[in-house]
């Protein structure tokens, strides 16, 4: 039950981030828990227009949660968000990707 309302929703979210006016912008954090087991947020942000009507709205969304495997490289982690961007349908509509910077994301 819960995961098919999580699919109902993200399916819903692709189709808001793909009707999106224009590009969608990404903002990125990786932490970790406290048993030090690191994770990555990816969120969207996007305008839209309100329902018939010419008023624009910003959205934001969080698009991933996700655990990172691993040396947290700047290549893995290119690879992490390039996947996860790809699950969302939402490679092509990125126009700046905002990852908050860490000594150890340097490739």
């Amino acid at each position: 039950l819960v995961i098919d309302a999580f699919h109902e929703h993200f399916n819903a979210l692709k189709r808001d981030l793909v009707a999106a006016l224009g590009k969608v912008l990404f903002t990125s954090d990786l932490w970790s828990d406290s048993n030090l087991c690191p994770f990555m947020a990816v969120t969207a942000h996007w305008i839209a227009r309100a329902d018939h009507s010419s008023v624009l709205i910003l959205n934001t969304a969080l698009i991933a949660f996700h655990h990172i495997p691993g040396s947290h490289t700047g290549e893995l982690l290119a690879e992490v968000i390039l996947h996860l961007l790809d699950q969302a349908s939402v490679t092509k509509k990125v126009s700046v990707l905002l990852c908050r910077v860490a000594c150890s994301n340097f490739v």
